[in-house]
Formats: structure tokens, C-alpha cells, sequence
């Protein structure tokens, strides 16, 4: 995103903090390479913000990943039913969050275009005031693992009918 941070609407800037949502993407990230044999994909990225940030769809989720990712979103189409639309609108804070991510070093691309993270310990805050932030954390965990055990990028992207 080119917007200077001094131009940026204070509420927008604070909520899509490219650090915040950076570390959002990293927790995934770091996840999902913890439960597969592969590492995690770049175009994964895409989705984590849409999905977490999302309070409804976060309050949606699981507690645990023996349910079927593709049944969750089956049950759950109503909150779906915009995802392509909220996903797109989301692209320029995702981009920000990776270059954030990058410039900092606790990412690193392949040369096959997957993510491969640095390990940071992630602190759980003791606050009320900081509750919603441990949910995120705690569901950014969570999607990494379902993510690992859910088929390829191109279905799930088909599945949420995201097209290039």
C-alpha cells in the first residue's frame, strides 16, 4: 500500500496495522508448516485476513479441526456468501502485512513460492482489554493447523469462488 501512514484514516490504520496483521499471517503460516510436510503457500495468504478478522466468521469457527473445513463453510454460507468481495478488498492490506513481514525477516519465500517462517514465541496477554486479540491469536493457530489438513490452494480458492 502506498498511502502515507500520516494520510491513513486512524481507525483503518490501526485495525489493518500491517505488524498486526503481519503477525496474523505469520502465526498461520508458522501453524500450518508445524502440522505438513510441506510448507505454507503464498496464495494461502490471502484468505487468513478475510477469515480472522471477520469477527462473525471468527466466532464461527471450530474449536478444534476434526470438523471438515469444507463442511464449516457449507454450514456456515451465509457468511460466505461475499467472501470473493471481502477477500479482494483485503489484497492491499495482505501485500503491506507480507512486505512488513519480509522487510523484518520473519518470513522467507522459496524459490516455489511458499512461506517459510521464523519461530516467535507468541505471548498470550492477560487483559480484558486485549481479549479479542487472544482470540485471533488462538484462531490464527487453529486455521494453520485445518489449512494443513485441507486440500490445495486451487480448491479452496475454487471453493470460495476466488478467481484471479
Amino acid at each position: 500500500m502506498k498511502t502515507p501512514w500520516d494520510d491513513r484514516n486512524i481507525i483503518v490504520a490501526n485495525l489493518f496495522n500491517p505488524a498486526f496483521c503481519g503477525e496474523i499471517i505469520r502465526i498461520v503460516a508458522n501453524s500450518y508448516n508445524k502440522h505438513t510436510n510441506t510448507k505454507f503457500p503464498f496464495a494461502f495468504s490471502f484468505i487468513v485476513l478475510p477469515i480472522l478478522l471477520h469477527k462473525q466468521t471468527r466466532l464461527k469457527m471450530p474449536r478444534t479441526t476434526r470438523t471438515y473445513f469444507f463442511a464449516w463453510v457449507e454450514e456456515n454460507d451465509s457468511l460466505f456468501y461475499d467472501f470473493s468481495i471481502r477477500t479482494k478488498s483485503m489484497v492491499k492490506y495482505t501485500k503491506e502485512a507480507l512486505s512488513f513481514l519480509l522487510a523484518y525477516k520473519r518470513i522467507e519465500l522459496t524459490e516455489y513460492g511458499h512461506i517459510v517462517t521464523q519461530e516467535v514465541r507468541v505471548k498470550q496477554i492477560n487483559n480484558n482489554d486485549h481479549q479479542e486479540y487472544n482470540e485471533i491469536v488462538k484462531k490464527a493457530e487453529m486455521l494453520g493447523k485445518w489449512l494443513a489438513t485441507t486440500s490445495e490452494v486451487k480448491s479452496i480458492y475454487s471453493f470460495f469462488r476466488i478467481t484471479p
